[in-house]
């Protein structure tokens, strides 16, 4: 199989060059047909027509019982009753399956550049922590999650290379349609690339852990790696936040081994739910986290003077040494070679992590669906109802066919009801606590949105179930208080 060297002609990350997306599939596509720990599959086009592809790496024993490991995540999140015993069972033999998706921003060129290498490393390598990664986890990678955005920024850039604007930014979106909100669809699902990441990490196989990789501006930190800042979504369960700390911790040793500079965590990105990926995998128990770069100028070399780094919005107040900023970058050149290298040891971390807890982690997968389920017998609201008269029935039937692909449960009634004081949902409030203000009382910046209420912004109908459904006449009945009585099924 040829390298990524060899296959494009220049290494990766290398100065002023950059790997189409017609390339990148030829080359993976390459390694599928001269590899037996690697196949690539096309999960449909993308919204101008290109491939979408999944590329899942592991050992050729474990793609002999492919089947058997697709089903571990979705049993261990979806079963209402298994058995202890079964429980066990599933733990002891299953694998960790990991997802990660490069480059949903397609001006955040690394992730994309990055991992033909990682694959690469992945299906070749045969040092003792590449072959236990092989064999303790399902690795679904995503080599490029906005094919069509990289293929107009690497025609872009090309078209200005050598001249006053090389490497500047296109003057228009990079995605059809929604540009750099694409990483905000996904409660909602309009785009084909959504939906075909939703059923990947919902419907078919639900992985212990998803990380897409990002860049930020390039005037402070050089990497922002998990956990997340403050303040914190409350209705996430712990462990994840706890999970963030462990792939979090393995990664910045790892980092800090390799000599990379400048790597910062619990520092401007919140734990607080902001409708991208990351967020709405945590609410569904999977580890979600992220990684954020400095950017470079697209693939041109950037200069930065140390006078010129700056702290960050949240978390590290000065471009100083602090417990979560342990080894300040001094300044000098940054380039996108640093970034590809950066990514792929923290990636590499990851995939370690995954391998060394697999038992722990399939563990507190089960762990958090149960204490889910448990909240959901034990807390309101017990149900979301949404009466069938609808001020607008087609977007109420969107937004309820959404749910649906995000894994929630749906049920129809077939005989009229009564809900026992059922109010409106109220609306997201951002936090009122220190970490959303200064001690002056001033506000701070948001990471991105103050509330997101997808109901209220659709003007779907809903009511909240304030108390659990009896056995009575219909799907549920209660005797006594305030009630709303949605007439039909």
């Amino acid at each position: 199989m040829p390298s990524p060297d060899e296959f494009f002609g220049f290494r990766m990350g290398a100065d002023r060059k950059l790997a189409r997306w017609d390339r990148l599939v030829e080359y993976y596509r390459a390694l599928d047909e001269g590899s037996d720990r690697i196949r690539v599959t096309e999960l449909g086009k993308t919204t101008e027509g290109n491939p979408f592809l999944l590329a899942v790496i592991t050992s050729p024993e474990n793609f002999g019982k492919l089947d058997s490991i697709k089903v571990v995540g979705p049993t261990l999140a979806y079963s209402d009753d298994l058995p202890e015993a079964e429980v066990d069972s599933i733990v002891r033999e299953g694998k960790a399956v990991v997802a990660m998706a490069m480059s949903i921003h397609a001006s955040e060129v690394g992730g994309a550049q990055m991992a033909p290498e990682l694959a690469y490393e992945l299906v070749t390598g045969d040092t003792p922590e590449i072959l236990r990664i092989l064999d303790e986890v399902v690795l679904l990678l995503v080599p490029c999650a906005n094919p069509d955005g990289n293929m107009m920024v690497v025609d872009w850039y090309n078209k200005y290379l050598g001249t006053e604007y090389e490497g500047g930014p296109m003057p228009w979106l990079y995605h059809k349609y929604v540009g750099h909100d694409n990483n905000r669809d996904l409660p909602l699902m309009n785009m084909p690339e959504t939906k075909m990441l939703a059923r990947l990490l919902f419907e078919e196989w639900f992985p212990l852990a998803y990380i897409d990789f990002h860049h930020y501006g390039g005037y402070g930190g050089r990497y922002y790696i998990p956990p997340f800042a403050n303040p914190t979504d409350p209705d996430v369960d712990p462990l994840l936040w706890t999970e963030q700390q462990l792939y979090g911790g393995a990664m910045i040793m790892r980092l800090e081994q390799a000599g990379k500079a400048g790597v910062e965590n619990y520092a401007g990105f919140t734990a607080e739910f902001n409708a991208a990926y990351t967020r709405v995998c945590t609410w569904h128990g999977i580890c979600g986290m992220l990684t954020e770069s400095a950017s470079a100028k697209i693939a041109t070399p950037m200069y930065v003077d140390f006078h010129q780094l700056q702290p960050a919005r949240r978390g590290r107040p000065e471009y100083r040494t602090h417990v979560n900023f342990p080894h300040p970058w001094p300044g000098g050149w940054w380039r996108l070679r640093d970034i590809v290298e950066q990514q792929k040891v923290s990636a590499m971390a990851a995939l370690e992590v995954a391998a060394n807890y697999r038992e722990g982690l399939l563990r507190n997968l089960r762990i958090k669906a149960m204490r889910g389920r448990e909240k959901g017998r034990t807390e309101p609201p017990y149900a979301l109802v949404f009466p069938p008269h609808q001020h607008d029935p087609l977007t109420t039937l969107k937004l309820l066919d959404a749910l649906r692909k995000l894994g929630v449960k749906i049920h129809r009634a077939e005989e009229d009801f009564t809900v026992q004081g059922a109010t409106y949902p109220e609306d997201q409030v951002y936090h009122e606590n220190p970490w959303a203000k200064s001690p002056e009382g001033v506000p701070l910046s948001l990471q991105d949105i103050a509330g997101y209420n997808l109901a209220a912004m659709m003007g779907a109908n809903v009511v909240e179930a304030g108390k659990p459904f009896g056995r009575g006449r219909g799907t549920g009945t209660s005797s006594t208080g305030d009630s709303t009585t949605p007439s039909g099924p």
